[in-house]
């Protein structure tokens, strides 16, 4: 059984090892790997309208609200990771133009689609954080753009529908209210030839704006999880070591399974006294998180069959945190939280006389074991 236990110890560290509390990073994000994104993950969408004016060669000369004109404006797109997204937006309405010193007005619809790649420059080059209030987002795009309905001085403009390639780009500021909804402050720029103003020539004219959008997160996940990388030299000597085990638990692969009561020694050299009061069960957790993960049940699942078997023994459940990961101020909340959340399952899912379940919490300044990892960890002892 000793053996059975190093084992699901290993198994269950190196799955640990692997995975980060969701919704921040303690890396910045352009040197942080992160978690496998879902297709049906950090989607979002967003509505909104603004302001716009084209910027040509004689619309200076205008008076500046003559010039501008109203776009209603839709989006929609994903994020790939925290810095790193793309969207396909659509706006439309109206367009002045002006030509001859601003004598002349020409006024027309449009309607223009974009594909853009938007970077996250703060969760890019600082730790991403998605309790974040604030973000810079700029980007890049291309699109096309459709005129028609042309008039010059309020009289139909001969040339019919125009159509255009476009060249965008932007800077959004985002200010989020809540998981899943954002506002959106973009400032937009497109590059139009002059022939889509009925201009003359291969220059091009400029489209200007300015926006307000309420963003939506939609899907199954709205952040993401760093995936915490081992060395792989260590990664090779705990598979190494496991299947190392596995041939040696080979010819107990047709027992009946039975309850870990046995008491051990050694596992944990550096668990505090009563001395060989350690029931080799433990539930690790993932970094910064008190939650408990449903492959680590098992070992409250076993420690409330002892109990049942055994009606006058009781347990002291141990929190504690890894050193090289928080402060110790947070880290002593932290190893509280494991011990407690741990101590309520045993009673309020297994119905153990909470007189029987004591919990205590060492914070970082107890470390069980050599490798960091596993000290994010609640121990059981018999008492």
């Amino acid at each position: 059984m000793k053996k059975v236990s190093l084992l699901l110890v290993l198994v269950f560290a190196t799955m640990t090892m692997f995975a980060q509390e969701s919704g921040f990073s303690t890396k910045p994000g352009r040197n942080a790997t992160f978690a496998d994104n879902g297709f049906w993950d950090n989607w979002f969408i967003g509505v909104g309208a603004g302001a716009n004016f084209v910027q040509g060669d004689f619309n200076s000369d205008a008076d500046f609200l003559n010039r501008l004109t109203v776009a209603p404006t839709v989006q929609f797109g994903k994020w790939f990771n925290p810095y790193l997204g793309a969207r396909v937006k659509a706006q439309g309405g109206s367009l002045h133009n002006f030509f001859n010193n601003a004598t002349d007005m020409l006024h027309n619809k449009y309607f223009m689609g974009e594909v853009d790649v938007m970077v996250d420059v703060i969760n890019y080059l600082g730790k991403y954080n998605e309790n974040r209030v604030y973000s810079l987002i700029p980007y890049v795009g291309i699109g096309g753009a459709i005129g028609w309905d042309y008039k010059m001085n309020g009289a139909t403009h001969p040339g019919g529908k125009q159509r255009n390639f476009t060249i965008n780009g932007g800077l959004i500021n985002k200010f989020k209210f809540s998981n899943r909804v954002a506002l959106d402050i973009d400032l937009s720029a497109a590059l139009l030839k002059e022939a889509f103003n009925h201009g003359g020539g291969n220059t091009y004219d400029g489209l200007v704006g300015a926006s307000a959008s309420l963003v939506f997160k939609v899907g199954k996940k709205t952040d993401f999880s760093e995936a915490l990388l081992m060395d792989q030299g260590l990664l090779d000597d705990l598979n190494g070591q496991i299947n190392r085990l596995r041939q040696e638990n080979d010819e107990l692969r047709n027992k009946k399974p039975e309850v870990i009561e046995k008491l051990v020694e050694k596992d944990c050299p550096k668990c505090p006294d009563p001395k060989d009061n350690f029931v080799s069960n433990v539930v690790f957790f993932r970094i910064g998180s008190a939650n408990i993960d449903k492959h680590q049940e098992v070992s409250i699942y076993n420690t409330a069959k002892y109990l049942e078997n055994n009606p006058s023994a009781k347990v002291k459940v141990i929190g504690y945190a890894d050193k090289k990961t928080g402060t110790p101020s947070f880290n002593e909340k932290l190893s509280e939280k494991r011990a407690k959340n741990v101590a309520n399952a045993l009673i309020n899912k297994y119905n153990i006389n909470s007189n029987r379940v004591t919990v205590e919490w060492k914070g970082d300044t107890v470390q069980p074991y050599a490798e960091n990892a596993w000290n994010r960890v609640a121990i059981f002892y018999t008492e």
